[in-house]
């Protein structure tokens, strides 16, 4: 069954903004810079407005002149005088369409990259109420939405807007009784597409985040397709897709019924209006109040007025779509992103001490349950300490501390000596290199995974760091070497050769703190020795932390914390931790058997 969404949930008080409102509230801030192509733009739409509009009063003028009973010869100026607007309406049409889409498209391009721009600089909790695919929905979905509103839709409200209000000045001045009949009707136009226009853009904004749902689904399914394969999960996948896009599908249909009802009944009402004032302007002219080519104008521009007014309500019903959209961008850009101090030091040299004082932690979305629990700890420059324990220990929460993805609840880290608030969290980061057991491989090539991060590289060094871990005999054996893309997430590598290149990818970063997750964990028994024996001339470079389940790895640790339930239960060598009982000995009994109930150390 679908959980319900965040966004079920719509207030009315996100409905009553009008749809201009929330456009301008997220573009105009750059409209100053492109002062002179929207000058331009409105120029040219005031042009083409104005040739409909003089269509009408042309009409008016040859029929009350008797212009075109007056032989070949007039008619063929007629002709030609005609010929000349409407070629100068196409080019006020091609310039407006062009500039107002060139302008859309800008607006849209900054946007979006203030949007973007704006999502990093989140912390990670943020990522744990929004989730990526979510996100992905507003960058894309919810953006083309606007881009048709800014690149389309825009240019031909404003347009007939203009058409709109200079057939309104015409009408008026052509007979103000029937004018003023007019202006009875259309206050009775506007009603319906102010009600259908807030519907329509619920439902949009409610198909929307439908859609977001849709596309997680979709994401989570397929990067994980070996899982979906393995757990033969292939026919309940595809029942749950066929719930969520049915469930898109009445989304989209509720909103396009809703904007199907808008433009209908707006053009019942707008023509129904315009048959009685074209009766009306039939009994004046019976009765000679108006002559026949006034009647003929004033039709005409009721006409272009009416039919501007039909389209407003298509119009609207775009806007308010795309305002549904807007919101949710809204929402994610009214949410403050924490500042970084910029005032804070920035490490000149880091020697590679670090130190936990009293740290306690919980992480936002459990606030309730303490995963670190007044931790203490040091490490000095090129020692090896290792930390082990039982699952959800908070073995890796000390890893996210260190590399400042979240704050401490209690207590203060230390780098060097100074405090973690005090140092920019890009200085840390700067100086910590981090391997986890699940390797993050980017979509392109080995060259641009190993360099990632770093402003200039040379060769020999990503060959060195190859060689280091086992990898320069195959890179060199492909077609493309450095250059062969790896596909999406790494696929076209073995689980143990994206482990090795993210591992590579981190030591060319040099980092003066080595934090290594199960690094070598998917690695055959050979290629995990050579690493080993690579890492351990590197420890003596830096300061080493690790994270591991298998004992071996960390026999030769300078220190061996155990942690367990957020806390420090033992600490140590592997030979003293031996000595005790305690949950160290109980793993080392189970990983190496008898060897160790007699304290010998495996060979």
């Amino acid at each position: 069954m679908r959980e319900k969404s965040f966004y079920d949930d719509i207030t009315p008080k996100n409905e009553t903004k009008a749809p201009i409102s929330t456009l301008w509230a997220l573009l105009g801030k750059y409209v100053p810079t492109f002062t002179k192509p929207i000058l331009f733009a409105t120029i040219m739409l005031a042009i083409a407005a104005g040739m409909v509009i003089g269509f009408g009063k042309f009409l008016s003028f040859s029929v009350n002149t008797g212009l075109l009973e007056k032989g070949s010869d007039h008619f063929g100026w007629v002709l030609a005088g005609l010929s000349l607007s409407v070629v100068l309406l196409a080019l006020a049409s091609y310039a407006r369409t062009y500039y107002i889409s060139w302008i859309g498209e800008q607006l849209m391009a900054r946007l979006r990259y203030d949007v973007f721009d704006h999502i990093l600089k989140f912390p990670i909790s943020f990522f744990e109420d929004y989730q990526p695919a979510n996100l992905v929905t507003r960058l894309t979905s919810d953006m083309n939405l606007l881009q048709l509103v800014l690149t389309n839709s825009l240019g031909i409200f404003i347009r007939n807007a203009l058409i709109i209000i200079g057939g309104v000045a015409m009408m008026a001045v052509t007979s103000l009784k029937l004018f003023g009949l007019s202006c009875v009707i259309v206050p009775a136009l506007l009603l319906p597409v102010m009600y259908f226009g807030k519907i329509v853009r619920i439902h949009g904004r409610y198909a929307q985040s439908v859609l977001a749902d849709l596309a997680q689904f979709i994401d989570e399914t397929l990067n994980n397709i070996k899982t979906v394969l393995l757990f033969s999960h292939v026919a309940q996948d595809r029942a749950s897709f066929h719930g969520y896009n049915t469930h898109f599908v009445q989304a989209v249909l509720k909103s396009a019924k809703a904007r199907a009802k808008l433009v209908g009944f707006a053009m019942v009402l707008i023509f129904s209006g315009l048959c009685v004032v074209a009766y009306l302007g039939a009994q004046m002219v019976f009765a000679q109040v108006l002559t026949k080519g006034d009647l003929l104008g004033f039709l005409f521009y009721a006409v272009a007025v009416c039919g501007a007014l039909g389209s407003f309500s298509a119009l609207f019903a775009d806007f308010y779509r795309a305002a549904g959209a807007g919101d949710r961008i809204l929402e994610i850009l009214k949410i403050k992103a924490p500042a970084e101090n910029t005032i804070k030091q920035r490490l000149v040299k880091n020697h590679g001490i670090l130190a936990m004082h009293q740290v306690s932690f919980s992480y936002p979305s459990r606030a309730d349950t303490k995963v670190l629990d007044q931790l203490n700890l040091s490490i000095l420059p090129g020692e090896t300490m290792a930390i082990v324990g039982p699952s959800g220990a908070g073995k890796s929460t000390v890893f996210s501390l260190l590399l400042k993805f979240y704050e401490p609840s209690a207590g203060n880290i230390y780098l060097n000596g100074v405090s973690y608030l005090d140092l920019s969290a890009d200085s840390i980061r700067h100086q910590l290199g981090l391997v986890t057991q699940d390797a993050v491989i980017f979509s392109t090539t080995i060259f641009e995974n190993l360099a990632y991060g770093l402003d200039t590289v040379d060769e020999r060094d990503l060959w060195q760091a190859l060689e280091m871990v086992h990898l320069k005999d195959f890179v060199e054996s492909l077609p493309y070497s450095l250059q062969t893309k790896v596909g999406h997430r790494g696929v076209r590598l073995s689980g143990g050769q994206k482990q090795r290149l993210a591992l590579a990818r981190v030591l060319l970063r040099r980092p003066n703190i080595l934090l290594l997750d199960e690094a070598t964990n998917s690695l055959d028994a050979e290629s995990d020795f050579i690493v080993q024996q690579n890492l351990k001339a590197l420890r003596e470079e830096c300061t080493t932390i690790v994270i591991a389940h298998r004992l071996s790895t960390v026999m030769e640790a300078n220190k061996i914390l155990v942690l367990n339930h957020g806390r420090i239960e033992q600490m140590g060598t592997h030979q003293e931790l031996m000595r005790h009982e305690g949950l160290y000995r109980n793993y080392a009994n189970l990983e190496f058997g008898a060897l160790h109930q007699i304290n010998l150390t495996p060979v």
